[in-house]
């Protein structure tokens, strides 16, 4: 193993479980591991956005994609049939 160091950071154990949870919702299996990336990064010079909003905000372009397909929707068009097997699905293709 590597030589490694230890840094402790005391914080009130409310925050210790929020902060666990907020790493484990981020997929990372500890608060540990959620720490040694940011510090990694932090010494690189890099910065990590760890947006949690799963969809973000979309492009202008990506944007009107989806409010045409909306529209198309809204209209009847460019709707596909529902299918009772994958042999019909991908006949319809």
């Amino acid at each position: 193993m590597s030589d490694t160091s230890t840094i402790h950071v005391p914080v009130d154990p409310t925050t210790r479980k929020q902060f666990t949870a907020k790493a484990k919702q981020l997929g990372f299996d500890s608060a540990q591991a959620y720490l040694r990336v940011v510090i990694k990064a932090v010494v690189d010079g890099r910065r990590i956005d760890f947006n949690l909003d799963d969809w973000g905000e979309p492009s202008d372009e990506a944007a009107e994609r989806l409010n045409k397909a909306a529209e198309n929707a809204k209209n009847g068009r460019n709707l596909s049939g529902s299918f009772k097997t994958v042999d019909e699905f991908m006949t319809d293709l």
